[in-house]
């Protein structure tokens, strides 16, 4: 079996630029940190770093010509992530490659969506699984569990705009790095926040910053960005800052060329990635529960 600890060199053909350009729509979060370069390297199955912070010391100033320095670094918490293995194969048969030559390119393209999405919604709702139990997987986790504890907002009934808010309130009092923040959500979520707006509407105005389609808002914590996400829980908003969060990738996605065996031709998409955020101070969850009756 090829496995990690064995580095015989095989005939891969990279695809990295393939699923950057794949299912959009489909991984909006994923295409996200692709779009924007947000990716780094990993070198083993454990991902680790240390936690970005800001030192707040209240007072710095210095005497004018004076050679003291005083160091500072910020008390950093060392977190980490595991390495997931994708995979998906591809096979037609030579009857099909017969009959239309470009079949199975297509075949793989299709198998590269369909690994794509996976990741998609690993990478927001990913479960940390070791791999030290069966049926020894290796699983990262996402970014809802990386959000953190302090930054939850709970929600009964519809939401409001004090909700929304509170969430970026909470993120603003993280004394965070600056960065773009983004709210990634279902479809009866983001029906919600679109109505809250819909008797807001003004032409002195960006008609995409509100309006019967609400694609960002504009609180006195920043701006948000909302994003339509079929991969996020139906009851959740999941905020985060961009600064913070990066794909990870110990193999970017390559398509390998399985032996051949009877009159048949295959192949594997595979990746090996995971999530890094920076802090999980940087991820807020709204969550909403239903009115009590």
């Amino acid at each position: 079996m090829f496995e990690s600890t064995n580095f015989t060199n095989a005939e891969k053909i990279s695809l990295s630029q393939e699923i950057a350009l794949v299912g959009v729509q489909a991984t909006p979060f994923t295409s996200l940190l692709m779009a924007k370069g947000n990716i780094e390297k990993a070198l083993s199955t454990v991902y680790t770093w240390r936690e970005k912070t800001l030192d707040n010391a209240d007072d710095i100033s210095a005497v004018e010509g004076s050679d003291d320095i005083v160091f500072y670094e910020s008390a950093r918490a060392e977190l980490s992530n595991i390495l997931e293995i994708f995979k998906k194969g591809a096979s037609i048969s030579g009857t099909a490659v017969a009959m239309k030559s470009a079949q199975f390119a297509e075949e793989v393209n299709d198998r590269l969506l369909e690994l794509k999405i996976n990741m998609e919604k690993k990478l927001i709702n990913g479960i940390k699984k070791d791999g030290s139990a069966t049926p020894f997987k290796r699983q990262m986790s996402g970014l809802i569990e990386f959000a953190d504890k302090g930054n939850a907002v709970a929600v009964t009934g519809n939401i409001t705009e004090d909700n929304i808010k509170q969430a970026m309130r909470k993120l603003w009092n993280n004394d965070l790095a600056e960065g773009q923040v983004y709210a990634f959500l279902n479809a009866d979520l983001k029906e919600q926040v679109d109505a809250i707006y819909k008797d807001k509407y003004g032409y002195t105005h960006a008609t995409t910053s509100f309006g019967l389609l609400v694609d960002e808002i504009n609180t006195n914590y920043g701006a948000v960005k909302f994003v339509l996400s079929k991969h996020v829980p139906a009851d959740k908003i999941v905020f985060f800052n961009d600064s913070y969060v990066d794909l990870a990738y110990l193999r970017e996605p390559i398509f390998e060329p399985l032996a051949k065996s009877g009159d048949s031709i295959k192949g594997q998409v595979i990746a090996e990635a995971t999530l890094k955020v920076g802090s999980p101070k940087a991820v807020a969850v709204l969550s909403v529960g239903k009115d009590k009756e």
